[in-house]
């Protein structure tokens, strides 16, 4: 494929009709020339033809990337970058794993260790991982510590006594939720695999960008995988075509992260509840994933008031991001479908949730101070990074989670600013999450989590001196 936009200009294509009813100037399949088209699945996002020949071709016409010779440069760029990472390589959360990943995103594969050191104490602020600023709450840290001695005993595998106090406080959404409806496991993401376990899904729809976890869970189960690309211009916001794209797929399961991750966007409540009830009239199984709605002033807009009504609904939340508790590994799912909870708890593994996970639960529950207070730290420093960032010339998101997606557009007399940006970040011990392993997000975008005061005026500082120098 030459790097020239002569290729988007092949009116005699002989696999009309695929491009139908489009003016000349408009056509969007190329295919022999499409540079997207051997893409499976194709971000593109299209339908299917059966031919009279009995040939499968996709139907380009609603294509997300308009062929025009304006939008080449762009495709071209989507390719590059994808290549690099999304398509061949997942970014990792924990430990030196983390941060060789954070490193290999923009550096071409060659990991590199770069947190500052004193002796042998690291130093670095990791602003890639969306948790809680103010760390572990106190009462958890002490009951961590006075759960040692429980430790030489299996764990309640039913967590019993966290269900029953997690149950008596969502009932504060959903009046008299039973604490057989709730099921934890290790994590959010155990939770999401075991959901796609238990339904089986064939079809499956996506939002796009989105949190990579629910593309992998369906993978392995050999699902068919739709999507339904947020637009940049309208700050990546999901609005009512998203009902068209469900027509289209026809999908089994779908998936919905609640503030998005990496966009921070919250659905309306208006269209939340016209999704949750048009996937129970159709029988699709809608999994609403609220790991970050904690952060939110919205947590009345929680998903959990449908759930009496609603047997396809499965609401999702874990304590990694509200209470910084990612390295304890404690996530909870609630479903009214005795069926399908009966189906997970039979996939679910014995013991999953260990003994200091549960009591570390059980404390994290009663912190309603902790989280009134992160969501003010949170609120507070977000708006002075995004002021901050603005400031420097970067494209900012509106975000109502603890993490901003903002858009880096080098000037024209510096094409050099990314590898600079990752070089002196990394140098100092910095670490920004590079989207471009996000379906539909290139090189330009990075996620920053909403850190201290003095975390994020140092990250500011570092960014003024590479974007002035």
């Amino acid at each position: 494929m030459q790097n020239s936009s002569k290729f988007f200009a092949n009116t005699s294509c002989s696999y009309f009709p695929c491009h139908e009813g489009l003016d000349e100037g408009e056509f969007n399949c190329l295919f022999c020339y499409c540079p997207l088209y051997a893409k499976n699945p194709c971000p593109g996002n299209p339908t299917f033809i059966k031919k009279e020949d009995g040939r499968i071709i996709k139907r380009c016409t609603d294509c997300t990337f308009p062929h025009k010779p304006e939008n080449y440069e762009r495709i071209m760029r989507l390719l590059r970058t994808k290549k690099e990472s999304s398509l061949t390589e997942e970014y990792h959360h924990g430990g030196e794993e983390s941060l060789e990943c954070s490193a290999r995103m923009r550096s071409k594969g060659k990991a590199r260790k770069s947190c500052l050191t004193q002796g042998e104490q690291i130093f670095c602020s990791d602003f890639s991982v969306n948790t809680n600023p103010l760390g572990l709450p106190e009462s958890v840290k002490s009951a961590v510590k006075n759960a040692v001695d429980s430790c030489e005993k299996y764990p309640d595998q039913n967590c019993t006594c966290l269900k029953e106090k997690l149950a008596s406080q969502l009932s504060k959404i959903e009046r008299s939720l039973p604490p057989r409806q709730i099921v934890f496991g290790n994590g959010a993401s155990e939770l999401i695999s075991l959901c796609v376990n238990a339904i089986s899904p064939k079809n499956a729809l996506l939002l796009a960008p989105t949190f990579s976890g629910y593309e992998r869970a369906l993978k392995i189960c050999d699902c068919r995988i739709h999507y339904h690309f947020l637009k940049e211009e309208n700050d990546f916001d999901l609005d009512d075509g998203i009902f068209d794209s469900i027509t289209k797929s026809s999908p089994d399961m779908i998936f919905f992260c609640n503030p998005n991750n990496p966009t921070g966007r919250m659905i309306e409540p208006s269209l939340l509840k016209k999704l949750v009830q048009t996937c129970e009239r159709e029988g699709i199984f809608l999994v609403i994933d609220e790991c970050f709605i904690d952060f939110t002033e919205r947590t009345g807009d929680s998903a959990l008031r449908f759930i009496k009504s609603c047997p396809h609904l499965i609401v999702i939340n874990a304590f990694t991001k509200t209470f910084a508790m990612a390295g304890l590994r404690l996530g909870w799912l609630v479903s009214s479908n005795p069926a399908l909870i009966q189906k997970i708890n039979s996939l679910r593994p014995e013991w999953n949730v260990s003994t200091v996970a549960q009591i570390a639960g059980m404390a994290a529950l009663d912190e309603n101070d902790y989280i009134q207070k992160s969501r003010e730290v949170i609120n507070k420093e977000k708006a002075y990074l995004a002021k901050e960032l603005k400031a420097l010339g970067f494209i900012v998101f509106p975000s109502e989670a603890n993490f901003i997606l903002f858009k880096v557009v080098p000037p024209k007399n510096d094409i050099n600013l990314f590898e600079k940006l990752d070089t002196h970040l990394q140098k100092n011990g910095i670490f920004l999450r590079n989207c471009s392993n996000f379906r539909c997000l290139s090189a330009e975008f990075y996620r920053t989590a909403v850190r201290t005061h003095q975390e994020n005026a140092r990250l500011i500082e570092i960014l003024r001196k590479i974007v002035l120098e």
